[in-house]
């Protein structure tokens, strides 16, 4: 009996773990190294999945994956793990979370390190190795601080005229800061709650969709979630702000959107 328990156990452990795997991605440029230190990462991978969603998280952006980090358990990943399970929804959708190696700002009013030179070329690493792994269209998503972490990185893309390694984005929660400009030639989902709790400014962010809007050629989108919870924390890193049990809601926005739009 014991030698069953522990058989079952292991199967168990074993098919849990499936579901998710903490990679790390070289922080390479042009095929060249620029730092030994990579930018680990959590993937879920879904099922005949039309597209790969990549989140850069709000905070501080250092989640502390390791390489035995065998998933992350906060109710706001496990809502977009979602986006990759069958069982759940249509599981068309994997989802990678980008973990800074560093903190990002987390003494500065303002997070500045998310402009750096150093963290938008990590985010491309990731995009790039995600869209080299999968063979299948990028999506990137930036929620509260991460808002400004895309802001950079996009404006970075069209610099370098690279929009195309991307195939759309969300604007989830975002800073008031966080601004586009054009060229944005890929479809744009702005995703928020109606009672987000946060220092956002809903005329601010409002602004910011109704110009994306004028100047994009692609689909551009806004959606207000309005299930979920408040939390007894602090209003920017809980509750409503990071959609707290609005998790079926949240997918089917996520998942309607992409599935919808991706080519």
């Amino acid at each position: 009996m014991k030698l069953k328990i522990l058989l079952f156990s292991i199967l168990c452990a074993a098919a849990c773990a499936a579901g998710a795997q903490a990679l790390p991605v070289p922080f390479v440029e042009n095929g060249k190294t620029l730092d030994s230190t990579p930018t680990m990462t959590m993937y879920w991978a879904g099922h005949q999945s039309r597209a790969v969603l990549v989140l850069i998280p709000g905070g501080d952006g250092n989640l502390g994956i390791k390489p035995d980090t065998p998933d992350l358990k906060h109710p706001f990943y496990q809502t977009l793990k979602r986006l990759s399970s069958a069982e759940l929804t249509s599981g068309k959708i994997d989802v990678a979370i980008f973990d800074s190696p560093y903190p990002l700002s987390p003494n500065q009013r303002y997070p500045s390190a998310r402009g750096t030179s150093e963290h938008v070329k990590r985010i491309k690493s990731v995009v790039k190795y995600y869209k080299d792994k999968t063979r299948l269209p990028v999506w990137i998503m930036g929620h509260s601080n991460g808002g400004i972490s895309l802001m950079e990185f996009v404006r970075h893309l069209q610099d370098e005229r690279e929009t195309n390694l991307i195939s759309g984005m969300v604007v989830s929660s975002a800073r008031n800061e966080t601004r586009f400009s054009a060229p944005l030639d890929f479809p744009i989902l702005f995703m928020d709650h109606k009672n987000n709790g946060c220092n956002v400014d809903s005329a601010t962010i409002y602004g910011t969709y109704e110009k994306v809007k004028e100047i994009s050629g692609s689909a551009v989108e806004r959606a207000f979630i309005t299930s979920g919870e408040a939390q007894s924390l602090n209003a920017c890193v809980s509750g409503f702000h990071m959609y707290y049990k609005a998790d079926e809601e949240v997918a089917k926005v996520l998942e309607d959107f992409l599935i919808r739009n991706t080519r």
